[in-house]
């Protein structure tokens, strides 16, 4: 039987009703059910890099914590830092970050607790005994959760084509072993023929890997593959053999969502915002401009039917496959195949549209 996926559709003009929405939604989906009192749940969600206006505004998420409190459960907001250089790589940072863009206890009645502790480091493994892995590193407070409520703003990805709820947890509640590990087999080159030594990718090397004469060089045995740099340049001057990396990629990235979902007792919910789909996801410390008006935000307790789901409707509204227009070299489908295929849920869903 195919699982429910619950739609809302977002007003394009106007989202100032998306707590409304939201919270309509939520109900749908069973959130009241699906919580229980005395139990921690995890809020997982992107806080948006410094800079960055594109993330998931806190007046949205409000309707979540107030049902989870409703509820007896203790809700918290969480993410885990951030291999690359930026606002959020220890958690003094990554907590003023969340803080300036509003997510508050005060704002939110939630406490702010960042998942793998000061530097990343907050780490243990679980057992999963999958293709790539027999475990993976999850941060410390996401193993302790009860239960998870992921919120995820839907985008394209640099490494994986489509970011979206497998995504978020994945990559977002690896510890900092788990997320080197994700990115081991990424091995960018330098074009020297395109560079023109601008240094910015030096910027944004989390490993201190790049140096820059008239053109840069990538320190082959500091390198931990993270693509930033090729993200960051603005010439085409790095390069990445993605047709074999960027498969192993994304199954890594599954592999982590199974360890991070593993023994969930009080259960798995997943909200999908479509509202500001971008290029690149909102780790950079860039507001982009969305490649489509917003299309509304969906929720199911089955993570592969909800990023499916997420990739219909955008594609839908772009008038073809978006997510292989912003990244043609590799297909981004192959994180719900393997998904699916390892047991986290199924690609076929039933879409129920919410008033």
């Amino acid at each position: 039987m195919s699982p429910d996926v619950f739609f809302v559709k977002a007003n394009p003009d106007d989202l100032s009703d998306m707590p409304g929405r939201v919270g309509r939604l939520a109900d749908a989906a069973g959130l009241n059910e699906m919580a229980r009192p005395g139990l921690f749940y995890m809020i997982k969600i992107h806080f948006g890099e410094m800079g960055n206006n594109n993330y998931i505004k806190p007046a949205w998420v409000k309707p979540i914590v107030d049902k989870l409190k409703g509820a007896g459960a203790k809700a918290f907001l969480s993410d885990t830092n951030t291999l690359y250089t930026g606002t959020r790589s220890n958690a003094v940072d990554h907590l003023n970050t969340a803080y300036a863009h509003g997510f508050t206890c005060d704002a939110l009645g939630a406490p702010v607790i960042i998942a793998d502790g000061l530097l990343g480091e907050n780490q243990s493994p679980v057992e999963i005994n999958q293709k790539h892995y027999r475990q993976v590193n999850i941060a410390n407070d996401a193993r302790a959760a009860d239960g998870l409520v992921v919120v995820s703003n839907v985008t394209g990805h640099i490494e994986a084509g489509l970011a979206a709820s497998i995504k978020n947890v994945g990559m977002g509640l690896a510890g900092r072993g788990g997320k080197r590990s994700q990115h081991c087999e990424m091995s960018p080159e330098i074009l020297g023929d395109k560079c023109t030594g601008c240094r910015s990718c030096v910027k944004w090397c989390p490993a201190g890997a790049i140096t820059v004469d008239n053109v840069a060089h990538i320190d082959a045995d500091k390198c931990i593959g993270c693509g930033e740099c090729y993200a960051v340049c603005r010439f085409d001057a790095v390069h990445f053999e993605w047709s074999e990396t960027s498969v192993n990629m994304q199954e890594k990235l599954v592999e982590h969502c199974y360890g991070a979902m593993k023994g969930k007792t009080g259960g798995i919910l997943f909200f999908n915002f479509m509202t500001a789909v971008t290029h690149n996801c909102n780790c950079f410390g860039v507001t982009e401009k969305p490649e489509i008006p917003p299309v509304g935000v969906i929720a199911s307790n089955d993570i592969v039917a909800v990023d499916q789901a997420a990739a219909d409707l955008v594609n839908k509204a772009a008038g073809g496959d978006l997510f292989n227009k912003m990244y043609p070299s590799w297909d981004y489908t192959v994180q719900l195949a393997y998904a699916e295929k390892i047991g986290l849920g199924l690609r076929a869903y039933k879409l129920i549209t919410v008033s």
